[in-house]
């Protein structure tokens, strides 16, 4: 019997019913596998949809696409790689947020430790050993309420009259205790306790965050430029590093925090890959290299990545931006771009919360010359205001926002989409 008869008796055979079943099972399969695939996002805004395969030694990103051809994307074209799909992970009591020197950020639960290194139970990329110099400290996760935002700024900022030979544990009353931790495991910190003169054990449910010696911190090595992913995961888990290769639905990341390592990330746990180092660079991927703020009458409120700083929605005239910086004035943010790039972009102005109040001015530094000088903005600006700079040979810049020569109870300004591009 010839293929064509096969083919037509096989179809006389299947009734309507098994038909539609048919059909309806493969457009069931086809919607799952577009569910399940990524999105790229490219530098131009133009976006391809597929599944990503892997990684080229040239550097280029391979996608599948639904029709089952491949595509090579070079990774410097590259701005995001978003997970469709993904629900966020519940983040339960006990786990902790240690916070890496170079910006990174890992969720997870101790374990133990071992001298100068700590070993943690993730749910991105299994059992992680982290070594104690590559660490501001960590914090008690879900942070928030008085304990959080305390802890938030224990390990985050700089602490006043605080020896930089000595680690600070903080306690979910708000209290807090110098010395030198000891031990660390599931259950409990030893601290050796400066003023008592003894070890003191504290149970790790009562431990809101801890920040380890300035003194004993290994500096990371200076961003050079190439190209990096930065790795947002469904826990909320934030990872810096060089990708080197996509096998077996792992991707395999050496940590910016230990070059020397890698990680094996469960490509079921990622939900966002950004591209650093490319032809665009949002600032708020980067950690700036000096940070001077200061206020009058307001309370202080630290600059914040892709929020503004009173922790809302990055808003002017009420357009919504997903990324760039929130300051209050007066304040000085200076990021290392190594002469790399063309030109600086962003949408500037007061947030929309403030409504019409708030006065601030805007400069933006190129090694310290000035290259932009905003007039005086209010929060009654009937649309953001588009900053487009040369930045040709620019090593350091500096984003800068002063207030307008009246209280600052209002100032509270946004650099929306602040990037940089070559």
């Amino acid at each position: 019997m010839s293929e064509f008869e096969t083919r037509t008796n096989l179809e006389i055979r299947m009734s309507k019913p098994i038909r539609n079943f048919v059909i309806a099972s493969l457009a069931i399969l086809v919607a799952a596998s577009t569910a399940s695939a990524e999105e790229v996002r490219l530098f131009d805004n133009t976006r391809v949809y597929g599944l990503v395969r892997g990684v080229t030694e040239a550097g280029e990103v391979v996608v599948q696409q639904p029709t089952g051809e491949e595509q090579k994307l070079a990774l410097e074209n590259v701005i995001t790689i978003r997970f469709l799909g993904r629900n966020p992970l519940l983040v339960q009591t006990g786990t902790q947020e240690f916070r890496f020197l170079e910006g990174s950020r890992l969720r997870g639960q101790i374990l133990y430790n071992d001298a100068d290194v700590v070993r943690v139970q993730t749910a991105l990329a299994g059992v992680v050993d982290v070594d104690l110099g590559h660490l501001k400290g960590f914090v008690a996760m879900p942070l928030e309420g008085f304990s959080g935002r305390k802890a938030e700024e224990l390990v985050e900022r700089p602490l006043d009259g605080h020896s930089p030979s000595l680690d600070v544990v903080l306690d979910r009353r708000g209290s807090t205790y110098p010395g030198v931790v000891r031990r660390l495991d599931q259950v409990q910190l030893d601290l050796d306790h400066e003023d008592l003169l003894q070890v003191v054990p504290v149970r790790v449910l009562y431990v809101a965050g801890v920040r380890l010696a300035d003194a004993a911190r290994t500096p990371p090595a200076p961003w050079k430029g190439d190209v990096r992913v930065r790795i947002r995961s469904r826990d909320g888990s934030l990872v810096h590093g060089t990708l080197r290769k996509i096998h077996l639905g792992r991707w395999h990341v050496s940590p910016s925090w230990n070059p020397a390592a890698l990680l094996e990330l469960d490509v079921e746990e990622i939900a966002l890959v950004e591209l650093m180092g490319g032809r665009v660079q949002y600032l708020s991927q980067l950690e700036p290299v000096r940070v001077e703020e200061s206020t009058v009458l307001a309370p202080p409120q630290p600059y914040r990545m892709d929020q503004s700083s009173q922790g809302d929605a990055l808003m002017i005239a009420g357009k919504r931006y997903p990324r760039g910086i929130g300051v209050h004035a007066d304040s000085e943010l200076t990021f290392d771009l190594g002469g790399r790039f063309q030109e600086f972009h962003s949408d500037i102005g007061i947030s929309s919360r403030m409504e019409d109040r708030g006065s601030v001015v805007f400069s933006l530094l190129g090694d310290g010359k000035e290259l932009y000088k905003s007039p005086l903005v209010t929060g009654k600006e009937p649309a953001p205001i588009e900053v487009r700079v040369p930045v040709k040979g620019v090593k350091e810049l500096t984003l800068e926002v002063t207030n307008g020569g009246d209280l600052d109870l209002s100032d509270v300004a946004n650099w929306g989409s602040a990037r940089v591009v070559r």
